[in-house]
């Protein structure tokens, strides 16, 4: 069988002003898509996002979506910090979550997939099940410190501890690695994605598809060329990938359950 998890980055908007448009129809887009294939997907939101807009978070939560933390503010070097910082920071981001959701989150993805070891430290010290945040790709390894990561979901510390973290690792196409979704998918375009998904799969490697709402606002303007390249299309392109993925008999599957599947033998 193979396996295919949305993952939705609610990010900052930036500026701050275009929060209705980047953040509340972003996912309300996503949610009626994502009702029409009948699809459940896993939503990373900084606490403080939640925080501003607990009204779409709960939204999330009623159509039975996945709310993991994304951080407390989306600052880049927050999961770069010691050990005692960060387990007071993701401890805060918890607790903010919690109290729109009614449950703690599971899962917790670095912003900017920027990580660090002290950052699954903090994690486990905080009871989380999973981490998301580690791109498998050789352009990137110097990003964690030239640590060597599976394709596959693997357990950071020794698989005998009682209490340990999985990492369920970003899917890139091996052939042109950058991560599978969001901007790369904007960039490069339908034929690159599709090729990843379909080596992934032939990999036997569950599929962990990323992407932000701001993806899918039509837009021609930004600080980059990057940030609102394809904008227009990129709506189409996500409906085309997972009418692809379901073409290839995946089963779609939440980011906690691609935990429980492999090997979170603790979750509950």
């Amino acid at each position: 069988m193979s396996y295919f998890a949305i993952t939705i980055d609610v990010d900052p908007p930036i500026p701050p002003s275009y929060g209705s448009m980047f953040v509340e129809r972003g996912i309300e887009i996503f949610l009626k898509l994502l009702d029409r294939y009948a699809i459940k997907a896993t939503f990373f939101v900084p606490a403080r996002v939640a925080e501003k807009f607990p009204a779409i978070i709960k939204e999330v939560v009623k159509k039975r979506h996945e709310v993991a933390c994304h951080g407390l503010e989306h600052n880049k070097r927050e999961a770069l910090m010691n050990v005692s910082k960060q387990v007071q920071i993701i401890k805060i981001a918890t607790e903010i979550i919690e109290s729109i959701t009614g449950s703690r989150p599971l899962g917790y993805r670095a912003p900017l997939f920027n990580i660090n070891k002290n950052c699954w430290i903090a994690l486990r010290k905080n009871d989380y099940i999973y981490d998301c945040s580690v791109v498998c790709s050789p352009l990137l390894y110097k990003k964690y410190n030239s640590y060597h990561f599976s394709t596959k979901p693997f357990f950071i510390f020794n698989k005998c501890e009682a209490h340990n973290l999985i990492e369920i690792p970003v899917s890139t196409n091996p052939l042109l690695p950058f991560p599978l979704g969001g901007t790369y998918l904007r960039i490069f375009g339908m034929r690159w994605c599709k090729l990843g998904v379909k080596i992934n799969f032939l990999l036997r490697n569950p599929v962990v598809f990323y992407i932000h709402p701001k993806d899918i606002i039509p837009r021609s303007w930004g600080s980059h060329w990057w940030w609102y390249r394809n904008t227009d299309k990129c709506m189409k392109m996500f409906e085309e990938i997972i009418e692809y993925v379901m073409q290839c008999g995946a089963k779609f599957i939440k980011a906690y359950e691609l935990a429980k599947l492999f090997g979170y033998n603790s979750f509950k």
